[in-house]
């Protein structure tokens, strides 16, 4: 467990291949994580470098680097005492790199001491500028960005919507409506906090509206609003439904999302809206590569592709009932026989 952190162009990361190592995780599912991660918000994608290794074959696979930060959003999901443990190994780990590299920075600045020793120092400081222009541009964009977050982003790692979310923050008395105004703002006692600011835009040239953004700390105190109300993370969930799985080896048949729409005699177009119920519900194994209601396979050609067990193909039939219920009315055909036993 050596080396949890490193230098990587003069920064203290880790990677996503140690990640994995010290949480005995499989490498390809702490990528997904941080792919689904920097899905929609640039400003977490900035806190993740993609690169590349070699494995002992010589064949090259993709990994990341992640700062303190990205760890942070990263192992946010992980839990469990072992975790915790883990997590504050990392935490030492990240704040020794960081005092270390302060104090280095911190060395006083050796001044020439004749002309040859200048021109060497300039030519040498110079090429530092280039190297870290990059970096420069990096830092300033997210400075002028603020690194806000949006609603939108913070509902969906709880599977909600940013309507419900803002209706949420409402009934705690945290966010209004002005009248006549399409735009959310804090109430008065919240609004010198630091949780939130607001960034304008403009749909046409005749109108300027700003909407609601929040810092780290307003996401971190939405998190904690919604844990007070038992509100979990889908991460959180998916690792509950993996933890409480019984421990039975499933020897029955598997259907896939097309197998499933025509059992049900439904359209084509439903093989899609399967997959979404199948993440809504949480069926599918996130660090696992089977559960008892899903296990993740590959087509011929490479491609991801679910299939479900009898146990996942039920919930999904009575998710698809509950959509339908709405406009439609149940479905008509069964997919699994009621007397079927576990």
């Amino acid at each position: 467990m050596n080396e949890l952190v490193i230098m990587h162009d003069e920064k203290v990361v880790t990677t996503s291949l140690k990640v994995a190592e010290v949480f005995d995780k499989k490498h390809q599912h702490v990528m997904e994580a941080i792919r689904k991660l920097t899905v929609e918000n640039s400003t977490v994608k900035k806190m993740f470098v993609e690169d590349s290794y070699l494995n002992s074959r010589n064949q090259s696979f993709p990994m990341f680097y992640m700062n303190r930060d990205g760890f942070t959003l990263l192992a946010m999901g992980f839990t469990g005492s072992k975790a915790m443990e883990f997590k504050l190994k990392y935490i030492e780990a990240f704040n020794r790199m960081e005092q270390a590299l302060k104090e280095k920075q911190a060395t006083p600045f050796k001044l020439p001491q004749n002309y040859h020793e200048a021109l060497l120092q300039l030519a040498e400081q110079v090429e530092i500028n280039e190297a870290n222009q990059p970096k420069v541009d990096y830092y300033d964009e997210f400075l002028n960005n603020k690194g806000l977050i949006t609603t939108t982003l913070i509902a969906k790692q709880y599977g909600m919507s940013a309507v419900e979310l803002n209706k949420f923050l409402h009934a705690k008395g945290v966010i209004y409506k002005e009248s006549g105004k399409k735009a959310w703002v804090l109430y008065a006692n919240y609004a010198g906090l630091g949780l939130a600011d607001y960034e304008e835009y403009a749909p046409n040239e005749r109108t300027i509206r700003k909407t609601l953004k929040w810092t780290a700390k307003g996401e971190r105190f939405i998190r904690d609003l919604l844990a007070e109300e038992g509100i979990k993370t889908n991460t959180q969930l998916a690792e509950e439904v993996a933890l409480s799985e019984p421990e039975i080896e499933y020897d029955g048949p598997y259907f896939s999302a097309s197998e499933i729409a025509w059992q049900l005699r439904l359209p084509n177009e439903w093989v899609k809206i399967i997959g979404e119920l199948a993440n809504r519900e949480h069926l599918k194994p996130i660090f696992n590569d089977q559960n008892i209601f899903c296990r993740k396979t590959f087509d011929e050609y490479g491609r991801l592709r679910w299939e479900y067990t009898k146990y996942g193909a039920r919930k999904i039939e009575a998710a698809i009932n509950e959509e339908l219920s709405k406009n439609v009315g149940k479905v008509k055909g069964r997919m699994i026989q009621d007397d079927e036993s576990i």
